[in-house]
Formats: structure tokens, sequence, C-alpha cells
């Protein structure tokens, strides 16, 4: 079997996530996303031909967050074109599945190099008319069978039960 290694870790600027308050309010996600990926490629002297997969997380694909963040901000970095890119959506764990998923993917042979990470930018949301909906998009039998509310509500209600 094949090891996975991880070479380097980054992050974006952090920024208040209010719609025309925070810094970073009007940065499209895919922009903040190109920043980590440019970040990695010089850091590492990184050819993003060599690259073959950017496994990307998000738990809301719509709006300015849709559209395959993974490839596009990989677009927006310079990256040469024939890196895949992809973006997943498992709610709050999407970041850490992204990453699993390329560990798995390199353990197995398939691929060399993948670059896994996840974003969420909250400020978008007012861009995008309000997102985040409740996650069954609208799906009301769905809703009838399985109630959700949103994960804030939930965070804090689960807080409130175990006294954290």
């Amino acid at each position: 079997m094949t090891e996975a290694w991880i070479i380097d870790a980054c992050r974006t600027p952090r920024g208040l996530g209010k719609l025309g308050k925070g810094s970073l309010a009007d940065i499209h996600p895919q922009q903040l996303g190109a920043c980590v990926l440019k970040a990695l490629v010089e850091r590492n002297n990184l050819n993003t031909a060599d690259v073959d997969d950017v496994i990307w997380g998000t738990s809301c694909q719509k709006g300015r967050h849709g559209g395959d963040m993974g490839r596009m901000s990989a677009l927006d970095a310079g990256f040469d074109i024939r890196s895949s890119g992809v973006t997943l959506d498992r709610f709050c764990g999407s970041g850490i599945t992204s990453v699993n998923i390329a560990a798995a993917s390199i353990m197995s042979g398939m691929e060399d190099v993948v670059i896994a990470g996840g974003a969420e930018m909250m400020s978008s949301y007012g861009h995008d008319n309000g997102l985040p909906e409740i996650m069954d998009s609208g799906n009301l039998r769905l809703r009838a069978r399985h109630p959700q509310t949103n994960q804030g509500v939930c965070a804090d209600t689960i807080a409130t039960l175990e006294g954290i």
C-alpha cells in the first residue's frame, strides 16, 4: 500500500462574516480558495501540471459556493488545465472528508499529488439571497420524515443539553 503524506497546510485570511461589514465580504469564495492554492504552489515550488486533483468541500453548494469551487479555485489560481477539481458537501465535515478522500486516492495508487481542503464564506450568504437554506432544500416530504433546522441552532441546542 502507498503512503499518503500531508506536505503542507494553509488557511485563508479571516474576517468578519457579515455582508457589508467584513473586509472579505466582497471577495468571491473561489478567490479565497485560489489564495490558498497559490500559497501552496509558491511555498512548495509545485508544478500545477503534477496536481492530479483538487478536492474541495463546502457545506452549501449554491450561489457563490456553487459551480465546483475546487475546480474554479484552481483555475482562478492559475493551475494547469490538466489539474482536475471536484467539490463535495458533507455539511460541517466537508473539509475533513476532502482530506480523507485525497489520502485514499493516493494510498490506492490512483493519484500521486492531491490538494484537499474546504471553504465556507459566511459573508457570501447575503449575496445569495439569504443562503443557507435548510439542508433539505425545500423537500417537504423529507422534512416531514426528518425535521431539520440549521446547524447553528442545532449546535446551540446540543451545547445547552450537554451543559457546554
